[in-house]
């Protein structure tokens, strides 16, 4: 089977197209980040098997511990560190420990799981 070669060839056209693409791309973006970006204190909200069991202020820091013998599906404790404006989980009991190798996030809506504990927690803006 014989080989086709395709000449490609940059016209001015292109080059505009792609310039308004992008800049068109950047404005989408730098809305959607002034449209959602808020002002409100924000929160770590704590979930044991999808409820509500805690809220904590994330600009005081704190260690705080859950304990196994209030929650009965946890393996072992759960430690939750809040510093500088940021979360992690110091410590907890899991097969390959994917919530405490996560370290400290800040990031508004972005969950940290922990399974099999049926544990997770997420910041949010207070309402």
């Amino acid at each position: 089977m014989k080989k086709r070669n395709v000449k490609l060839s940059k016209t001015p056209f292109d080059t505009y197209a792609f310039c308004a693409i992008f800049l068109l791309a950047s404005l989408t973006f730098l809305f959607l980040r002034i449209l959602f970006t808020t002002s409100a204190p924000l929160v770590v909200n704590v979930f044991v098997e999808n409820k509500l069991i805690d809220t904590l202020d994330l600009s005081v820091n704190q260690t705080k511990t859950y304990l196994k013998a209030d929650y009965p599906v946890f393996i072992d404790d759960i430690t939750l560190e809040i510093k500088d404006g940021k979360v992690r989980v110091e410590k907890e009991e899991s097969p390959y420990h994917y919530c405490s190798i996560q370290g400290f996030t800040g990031i508004v809506g972005q969950p940290v799981i922990c399974l099999p504990n049926s544990f997770y927690i997420v910041i949010e803006g207070l309402k």
